[in-house]
């Protein structure tokens, strides 16, 4: 007899106790399976976790007195461009210049038709020639009532002796009425000669200043006349180049339209909009006296003012350099250069790499094996045999405080690094 036989000998011969009690065997050989496990398992000790050491490479922060640069775009331009234009309605005879040319003060450009001009001129000298003549013939006339005078005077006064005496013969019954009628009527007449001509004396110094005055008008009229002839050639105001030529011959001028454009050489500066963080220190150190120099490709620069808006369209604020020297520009006007420009040196400035900046604005520095974050002011920037640096300031950082130049994507304060040159010096 096998022993599953034997096993179900000792069963119920119903059905359904015997189902039972199968059943509870199961469970009861289950509950005795498990406990063995779990008393004869292996007790597992739980692991203690470790934090991760980043590894960093760091500079040494050296605060020292530098000299901040930041690169920038100029626009060459002349603060003193001229449109010459004409006032006179003429032909264009001739044009003498051609965009681009390098002309002197005084130089011809335009030549307009003068005949005209050269008419006028003829008749205002007529003009002025007749008003001379009459003023001449007023200043004789006066000349000679002057020297007429004393007759005048002294034949009114005898005309009046004889009325005298005649009248004290007809008292005398000596001379008869008709005698003395005549005598009469000679003194009224040499009276009104003699009231004439001190009426004639005394208006000619009048007609003399009003014809003075015409003589004065006259020479006004022949030297605008002279003036508009010399007009008829348009000359360069000063030395520099022909920026557009509007004319050609033939053509008439206009009031509204220039006939050349020309730029003055020595009045040339370089327009630099300078970056919001710098304005303050431009207006700072022009205040002070301080230079703020540029070099370019074509020499050096010093800062001679700062514009007092902003123009329409921007953001920054324009400063205006200019070469140093009595250096004239052979260059295009509206050419754009580049430019470093040079800040005056400040007081404890930290050179950092780039990649040491995080966010613009934070570095971090490691105390203790852990990153501490510091806000600091970007200064400017400069470049030496080690490279381009960026130049900061924030009187947390001190001389000797390790900062990272690893860009690490999560740093944050207090993480954990590991430095991986701990000697390394500022460089």
């Amino acid at each position: 007899m096998t022993w599953t036989q034997t096993l179900m000998s000792y069963l119920p011969e119903e059905p359904r106790k015997r189902q039972l009690t199968v059943t509870g065997g199961i469970i009861a050989l289950a509950a005795v399976l498990s406990a063995g496990i779990f008393a004869t398992g292996p007790n597992a000790a739980p692991l203690e976790a470790t934090e991760r050491a980043w590894p960093v490479s760091v500079i040494v922060a050296e605060p020292s007195r530098q000299a901040p640069t930041f690169s920038a775009f100029g626009r060459l331009e002349s603060h003193r461009i001229a449109h010459l234009r004409s006032d006179l309605i003429a032909p264009v005879a001739d044009v003498l210049v051609r965009e681009g040319e390098w002309v002197s003060r005084g130089d011809v450009l335009v030549r307009l038709d003068d005949r005209e001009f050269h008419l006028k001129v003829l008749e205002q000298k007529a003009e002025l020639m007749q008003a001379s003549a009459n003023l001449t013939s007023a200043e004789t006339q006066l000349e000679l009532e002057q020297q007429n005078a004393q007759h005048f005077q002294s034949r009114h006064q005898v005309a009046q002796n004889k009325l005298q005496r005649h009248q004290d013969l007809y008292e005398k019954r000596l001379i008869s009425k008709s005698l003395l009628d005549e005598v009469i009527s000679q003194a009224n007449q040499t009276s009104i000669e003699y009231q004439n001509h001190r009426r004639v004396l005394t208006n000619l110094p009048n007609q003399i200043a009003a014809l003075k005055a015409n003589v004065a008008r006259a020479e006004a009229l022949h030297a605008q006349a002279q003036l508009d002839l010399e007009q008829t050639v348009i000359t360069a105001p000063f030395d520099g180049p022909i920026l557009g030529v509007h004319a050609a011959p033939g053509d008439h001028t206009n009031l509204s339209v220039p006939l050349v454009d020309i730029a003055a050489a020595d009045a040339t500066e370089v327009r630099v909009q300078v970056p919001d963080d710098h304005v303050a220190r431009f207006r700072e150190a022009l205040a002070a006296g301080l230079g703020i120099s540029a070099a370019s490709e074509h020499g050096q620069l010093s800062l001679s003012r700062i514009a007092a808006q902003v123009r329409q369209g921007q953001t920054g604020t324009d400063a205006f350099f200019t070469f140093a020297g009595d250096r004239l520009m052979h260059y295009s006007i509206g050419r754009v250069i580049d430019l470093e420009v040079t800040l005056p040196a400040e007081a404890d400035l930290v050179a950092l790499p780039v990649q040491a900046i995080y966010d613009s604005r934070k570095v971090f520095k490691v105390v203790e094996s852990r990153l501490v974050s510091v806000e600091v002011d970007r200064i400017g920037a400069y470049e030496d045999d080690h490279g381009y640096r960026v130049l900061v300031r924030n009187p947390d950082l001190h001389a000797g405080d390790q900062i990272i130049t690893t860009q690490l994507p999560r740093a944050i304060d207090g993480l954990l690094v590991d430095v991986a040159n701990p000697s390394s010096d500022s460089h």
